[in-house]
């Protein structure tokens, strides 16, 4: 996308992008019926986790890299929508959308740091430059990541064990 920094951050942490997982937790009750539409809305979560992670690491651009990251993600929204855990994939939207819009701010200083220069392979040493900076991007992509005891890993956890404890994957696999 062609857009300042700052619009950007706000077309996609905040709004474009979590209206389809939304929309999905607000009509849940549509899709606790239908076995065959949630077992759909799982493979196309675990598709775009790994399309998002692939696309992602071959990106040079940062903000197409942070972009491709947050397709992965929205693959993991979906995953647990698709095991209809509404409440736990709305936790983890609310999360990843804070900490998305604050890298997404980082990022638009960054690249203003570099003269407008958003290709990768000519940053580099940014903690000599702005520490601030190096710092505050590695808390945030440990906490987008899942590093323990972090907002990241409870809600994480929090998708994952309420998946395991209603026992639905074996519903699927039984399905299929």
């Amino acid at each position: 996308m062609e857009a300042p920094t700052p619009a950007s951050a706000l077309i996609h942490s905040s709004t474009l992008v979590i209206m389809g997982i939304y929309f999905i937790i607000r009509f849940e009750i549509l899709f606790e019926f239908s076995y065959v539409t949630n077992y759909f809305i799982t493979v196309l979560g675990g598709l775009t986790i790994a399309t998002g992670a692939v696309a992602a690491s071959f990106q040079n651009d940062i903000k197409k890299l942070v972009a491709y990251s947050t397709v992965s993600q929205m693959g993991y929204l979906f995953c647990g929508a698709g095991f209809m855990c509404y409440s736990e994939v709305l936790f983890y939207l609310i999360m990843h959308a804070l900490n998305k819009a604050f890298l997404f701010i980082l990022v638009g200083y960054t690249v203003h740091f570099y003269s407008g220069n958003t290709d990768m392979r000519f940053m580099g040493a940014l903690a000599n430059y702005s520490s601030d900076t190096a710092f505050l991007f590695l808390i945030i992509s440990l906490n987008l990541t899942g590093l323990p005891l972090t907002s990241g890993f409870f809600a994480k956890e929090f998708l994952v064990f309420q998946t395991l404890k209603n026992d639905l994957i074996t519903q699927f696999v039984r399905f299929t």
